[in-house]
């Protein structure tokens, strides 16, 4: 019994030509449209192998995928914290920063430092410069805070440890923001690069 969904272009012709005649042409037909379609080493078949792929997945293979992207989204996260940590420390000696231009990551990274470069947000640029420790320690006393409560019998039941997220959870917007700030930067630049481009023709027509 297959634990996931069956690659309607693998169908064996051999023996299922045999029971089901008509299923048997199709595939032939189906694997010679793709084929047409989608020749290898194109983009196309990499989509259609990868389609192919997810379609023959079990749950454990899904676990395994979801586990790897797990792992990347930290590596990731890991590695904005040490570029907006060197890029705020950069700011702070005075260094000044060029133009992004139309560098994604660059425009990210200057409109992090913008948002965190006021005094008020001290506390916020030291849970980034170490984010696993802040998550650590928030959690284990976010975690303390609720027993304890609970357990000298204040409360029965008890919330009030999660308000040590607060510092965490606004650092992580400061973030989200800087990042949708610096694409929209860079779209409106590029946006504003297709109008240049398409104003000189006519420009040079009048």
């Amino acid at each position: 019994m297959s634990d996931g969904f069956r690659d309607p272009t693998a169908i064996d012709t051999g023996t299922d030509s045999f029971e089901h005649p008509g299923r048997a042409r199709r595939a032939v037909v189906l694997r010679e449209r793709i084929e047409e379609l989608a020749p290898p080493g194109s983009a196309e078949r990499r989509r259609v192998d990868d389609a192919r792929g997810w379609a023959g997945r079990g749950y454990w293979d899904d676990l395994n995928v979801t586990v790897a992207q797990g792992q990347a989204q930290q590596a990731a996260t890991a590695e904005q914290s040490v570029l907006v940590t060197d890029a705020l420390r950069r700011a702070a000696r005075g260094e000044v920063g060029e133009d992004t231009g139309e560098d994604l990551q660059a425009a990210e990274l200057a409109a992090a430092v913008e948002l965190l470069q006021e005094a008020r947000n001290a506390p916020l640029r030291l849970i980034l410069a170490h984010r696993v420790a802040a998550y650590v320690l928030t959690f284990v006393a976010s975690l303390g805070l609720n027993r304890a409560l609970v357990w000298s019998g204040v409360l029965d039941f008890s919330l009030w440890g999660w308000l040590f997220w607060i510092p965490v959870l606004a650092a992580e917007a400061k973030l989200r923001r800087a990042k949708k700030l610096g694409q929209e930067r860079v779209v409106a630049r590029i946006q504003a690069r297709h109008d240049e481009a398409r104003s000189k023709p006519s420009a040079g027509v009048a």
